[in-house]
């Protein structure tokens, strides 16, 4: 039987996201996709999967070397999460090639979503490149190298041939019947290493699944859902998202789930049956849920939380309309105060996004992104700093009207528009967003109300203010000359 061992390369997330290193990583959840391609490969019965998680156990790029190739692994897939991990994922397959030369390295994620060659020129220690949906591509590409054949009829992959020049075979079919997929094979984690936000987590056990592929909106200018090889979207049954979350039950005895689809909250007609499957089933458990504000009805949220949903999460972005119009969000701010409203209506917690320091945002724009999110006054927010993720269409707005630093957190400015004197007054502005919306009375007022009425909540709420207040008081710094390029 041939082993696949699937590698996250290493990266500070706790420092991400100012978390203190010693600390448990708060808000690390188990890399779905890494478990929907070990259960697909290991369905013929031709292959082993293993799965060493750099981030969640903390180790350097030589540990987790050490630890991969003691495994013994006949084949080596990368997965690059996001594009700030790409150095890291760069830095790991050459070492990995340099101690295990004959092992065939395969790397997948985001960032080769739009930048397949690239990747190819910019790390020749990598082999294969697999952009957008991989089960299909994977289980042929495995099948050709085991079988010593060079693999130009598999469709979905791009890679070296014996000359050095790159081979692009061109985009795979996309699966349209996402129940025929096995469930991700969960056993593949040390469960032990995640711990969702609490915000996320009222009960526990808690696991993350999702019953979407694809976003159905695909038009965000920050988003790689519109790259070459974004996959379109489609959903699995509701029958087969029901049948998954009784499995989890049985196994791993959960009591949360948290859901990633880009947003669950589409299709009417899926969301009632799936919500009276779950009652049908006599299911109760709490799960939260991602949305956008126009595609959210009252009549569906009442559904969702007499079916269990405690809590919405929103992608507002900006308070500001011309941000809004420039990222091709796709909705109005009149629209995202009837969302929240109703969430709260149906007795829903709400948490959303916010982001400053869009390309051609002044500081008075933030402002007004910071007092809308007050306006709303919503339970859970985050106020990330924009980041400039390579092939998207702000990208190219991005560096016209600014430039790129070096990526040290989620929260740690990496872009500066032309439009802010300078990364201080940025890295101010996100600190003092987080002081000013959390330590309002109005906010305590809602906090206080809420606790009342769902007493087991008091710990998660303590945990999380903490969490919040430690990352608006952090110290950040940086080398003031870490600019790079980003292409």
């Amino acid at each position: 039987m041939i082993h696949i061992v699937f590698v996250m390369p290493p990266y500070p997330y706790s420092r991400s996201i100012g978390n203190r290193e010693g600390n448990r990583q708060i808000g690390l959840m188990p890399p779905l996709g890494i478990g929907y391609l070990t259960a697909y490969l290991e369905q013929t019965g031709k292959y082993h999967c293993s799965f060493v998680d750099s981030v969640a156990e903390r180790l350097t790029t030589e540990e987790t070397v050490e630890k991969v190739l003691r495994l013994k692994p006949d084949i080596i897939g990368i997965s690059s999460f996001t594009t700030f991990l790409l150095n890291t994922a760069y830095e790991l397959a050459t070492r990995l090639k340099q101690e295990s030369p004959n092992t065939p390295l395969i790397i997948g994620g985001p960032h080769t979503t739009s930048f397949g060659e690239q990747v190819l020129k910019d790390c020749s220690d990598i082999d294969y490149v697999i952009p957008g949906d991989a089960e299909v591509p994977l289980l042929e590409l495995l099948d050709q190298i085991s079988l010593g054949k060079e693999p130009a009829n598999v469709k979905g992959i791009i890679y070296k041939n014996k000359d050095g020049s790159i081979v692009d075979t061109g985009c795979s079919t996309p699966i349209d019947n996402l129940d025929i997929l096995p469930f991700p094979s969960r056993d593949i984690y040390n469960h032990d290493l995640y711990e969702p936000l609490p915000s996320l987590s009222p009960k526990r056990p808690a696991m993350s699944m999702i019953t979407a592929r694809g976003c159905p909106w695909a038009r965000c200018k920050f988003c790689y859902q519109g790259g070459k090889y974004a996959s379109p979207f489609r959903r699995r049954s509701p029958e087969n998202v029901v049948s998954e979350i009784k499995d989890i039950i049985n196994k791993y005895h959960v009591k949360n789930i948290v859901f990633w689809d880009d947003n669950f909250c589409i299709y009417p007609e899926w969301i009632s049956q799936f919500c009276s499957l779950l009652k049908q089933e006599k299911i109760t458990l709490d799960w939260s849920v991602l949305s956008r504000v126009n595609t959210v009805t009252k009549n569906m949220l009442q559904e969702m939380a007499n079916a269990g949903c405690y809590s919405i999460q929103f992608g507002i972005e900006s308070g500001n309309s011309d941000i809004l119009k420039l990222i091709r969000k796709g909705h109005t701010l009149e629209q995202c105060r009837d969302a929240v409203r109703w969430a709260k209506d149906v007795g829903m917690e709400t948490r959303a996004f916010f982001v400053l320091g869009f390309p051609t945002e002044t500081p008075e724009m933030s402002e007004e992104t910071i007092r809308f999110a007050c306006e709303l006054n919503i339970d859970y927010v985050v106020f990330f700093s924009y980041y400039v993720a390579p092939g998207t269409l702000l990208a190219e707005i991005a560096m016209r009207e600014g430039q790129c630093f070096e990526f040290i957190g989620q929260h740690m400015p990496s872009y500066l528009p032309n439009t802010y004197p300078d990364l201080e007054t940025l890295t101010r502005k996100v600190q003092s967003a987080y002081r000013r919306y959390y330590l309002r009375p109005r906010y305590f007022a809602r906090t206080i109300a809420r606790t009342i009425r769902r007493p087991h909540h008091l710990k998660n709420q303590i945990r999380a203010f903490n969490y919040w207040l430690r990352l608006s008081l952090k110290k950040w710094t940086r080398n003031k000359n870490s600019t790079v390029n980003i292409t």
